[in-house]
């Protein structure tokens, strides 16, 4: 079943990734006239975004695989001549599952490492044809609780291109413990002595009258550099993601985006497991390819249904980051060991 199993894998793989890249094909084609792009760059942003294309294909060609495979074996009668040979379901299930696991983990290498790689180059990229200069990575609105200090807000954090561990801040305003408030039009942040400097600064403190400062210095204890806090989480690696999210929580700053970010790439990679299972355990009690054909259809549209939907329950506040990552591959799991129960003990 396997061996049968993993020619109808590469095949599925293959047409989902033709399928995904349909959209950026056309994309690309305009990019071609209006940019004036070779197909050598052409090539290489397909290229930079296979990993992309690779981060949902990889999971839901399991699907596809195991339930065509099931269903030749059924239309063949071979699964009624293990059956009868004395061969439990329950032994087919399992090296299935396994298969399914050792896909889930070329997936997390893929998700967490191979595509934010892809997507760092593939911006790159698209940034030399657009732009003489790539545009700063910005964050709007940020704020972060400086334990024994207070709370740091700006209205813009800017990286500086020309100075590494620096950012420039812009609408900046600073409420410390004792009360004082501190606001600022602009400031520069510092990550190699972790501090805020602000210029023109406006004082006002419980009791005193309003003063006006040339500059301030506060310390602001961020582990991580203005380059990891303001990148995409999209473009940060499974490693990167976890510093961001423990600094950014330490800092009181809000980590909703990359721990989304890092909960969804390591979930939607467990869904190749998952998947096996309930392919699996639909596969081995379908009675033909057309059975399996269909279930193959059912499964994934109900799965992208799914998983788009949880992805617009976080973005609307909703669902917490966690929870909304997870939500998809949890219930796959539910009705998955609920098909197997019934496939082991019918």
């Amino acid at each position: 079943m396997l061996r049968e199993a993993a020619g109808l894998y590469a095949l599925g793989a293959l047409s989902l990734c033709l399928l995904l890249s349909i959209d950026l094909l056309s994309v690309l084609a305009r990019f071609l006239v209006e940019q004036g792009a070779t197909w050598g760059a052409v090539g290489r942003l397909l290229l930079f975004k296979l990993p992309w294309f690779l981060h949902l294909t990889l999971p839901v060609a399991v699907v596809f695989a195991i339930l065509l495979v099931s269903g030749r074996l059924a239309k063949d009668a071979e699964l009624r001549a293990a059956y009868a040979g004395a061969v439990p379901p329950g032994a087919l299930l399992v090296p299935l599952v396994a298969g399914g696991m050792l896909v889930s983990g070329i997936a997390i290498v893929n998700n967490g490492w191979l595509e934010p790689l892809g997507e760092s180059a593939y911006q790159a990229e698209i940034q030399g044809f657009l732009y003489v200069r790539p545009p700063a990575a910005t964050q709007t609105d940020a704020a972060f609780v400086v334990p024994g200090e207070g709370v740091y807000a700006a209205a813009r954090v800017r990286s500086e291109r020309d100075a590494s561990g620096r950012a420039e801040l812009l609408g900046v305003l600073v409420v410390l413990d004792d009360g004082t408030v501190l606001s600022a039009p602009r400031g520069t942040w510092d990550a190699s002595d972790r501090s805020w400097s602000l210029q023109e600064v406006e004082r006002r403190a419980p009791g005193e009258e309003r003063t006006v400062l040339a500059d301030v210095r506060l310390p602001f204890e961020l582990e991580s550099t203005p380059e990891e806090t303001l990148a995409r989480p999209q473009q940060q690696t499974l490693t990167e993601l976890q510093r961001r999210v423990a600094s950014a929580r330490a800092a009181g700053a809000d980590a909703s985006a990359p721990r989304f970010e890092l909960h969804r790439r390591i979930a939607d990679a467990s869904s190749a497991t998952v998947f096996a299972l309930v392919a699996g355990a639909l596969g081995l009690r379908v009675r033909g390819r057309g059975g399996a054909f269909g279930w193959t259809i059912t499964l994934l549209v109900l799965f992208w249904a799914t998983w788009t939907f949880t992805g617009g329950l976080f973005e609307s506040g909703v669902l917490g980051p966690a929870v909304a990552a997870w939500a998809t591959p949890a219930a796959v799991a539910i009705v998955g060991a609920v098909l197997a129960w019934r496939v082991a003990y019918r």
